[in-house]
C-alpha cells in the first residue's frame, strides 16, 4: 500500500467520512472546496530562499471573491499587498513607495489566485505525488503541479493539503532559476464576512507611485 493510501485509509477510519483516494480525486475535491469558498482569513508565514538569501516573514491574509486580496506583512518589516479585483498595490511604508499593477483575473497566472478559486487545476497542470519532499504534517499529502503550458514566473508548484478538510496548508512556488517561495496558512477561517473596504487602497501622502 502506498503512503498516500495508508494516510487516506487512516483518516477515513478515524473520521468516518469518505476521502479522496488518488491525486486526481484529491485535486477534484480541492477544486470544489475553493470554488465554494466565498471568503477566508488566515495567518501566514512566508519563506523565501534563493541567491544565497533566506527571508522569513509573517502576517495575516484575507481573500474574497472575485479576486480581492489583502496581505499584511507584520514581521520583520511592515508592508502590504492589496488587490481590489482590478488593480493591485504593493505598499512599502518604510520606503514610501507604492507599486501599482493592472490585475487581469482571466489571464493572470499567479499561483496565489488558486486561493480565490481561479483556474482549473486539472486542466492547467500535470498532477502527481511529490516524492522528493515530505509534508510538514504527517497526516497531510503533498502534490506536485507542473504547468502544461510553460509559465515564466514558476516551473512547478507543490501543494500540501489537509485530507480531512481539503484546505491548502502549504503552497510552494519553485521558480525556473531555483528560487523558492513557501507559504504556510494557519488559523484558517472560512466564509467570513469581510467588508469591501478592506480591499480598497487609499494612497498615503508623500509616497512615490510606480507603475508595473
Amino acid at each position: 500500500m502506498t503512503r498516500f493510501r495508508q494516510v487516506a485509509t487512516f483518516v477515513l477510519a478515524m473520521s468516518g467520512m469518505p476521502i479522496a483516494q488518488t491525486p486526481d480525486e484529491l485535486i477534484a475535491r480541492l477544486q470544489q472546496k475553493y470554488e465554494a469558498l466565498e471568503s477566508f482569513s488566515a495567518d501566514f508565514e512566508q519563506m523565501f530562499q534563493g541567491g544565497g538569501v533566506q527571508l522569513r516573514e509573517s502576517g495575516i491574509v484575507k481573500m474574497k471573491k472575485p479576486g480581492k486580496m489583502y496581505w499584511e506583512y507584520q514581521q520583520p518589516t511592515p508592508k502590504f499587498f492589496i488587490a481590489d479585483g482590478k488593480k493591485s498595490y504593493f505598499y512599502l511604508p518604510l520606503d514610501k513607495q507604492v507599486f501599482v499593477s493592472d490585475l487581469d483575473l482571466d489571464n493572470a497566472s499567479t499561483p496565489l489566485l488558486f486561493l480565490v478559486g481561479k483556474g482549473k487545476i486539472k486542466e492547467d497542470f500535470q498532477v502527481e505525488l511529490e516524492e522528493a519532499e515530505k509534508p510538514l504534517r504527517a497526516e497531510n499529502l503533498l502534490l506536485r503541479l507542473t504547468p502544461k503550458q510553460p509559465q515564466g514566473g514558476y516551473s512547478h508548484l507543490m501543494l500540501e493539503i489537509d485530507p480531512s478538510t481539503y484546505l491548502i496548508y502549504r503552497l510552494i512556488v519553485i521558480e525556473p532559476i531555483g528560487n523558492r517561495n513557501e507559504y504556510i496558512m494557519k488559523n484558517f477561517r472560512e466564509n467570513i464576512r469581510i467588508s469591501d473596504r478592506q480591499f480598497r487602497f487609499k494612497l498615503p501622502k508623500d509616497v512615490e507611485v510606480l507603475a508595473q
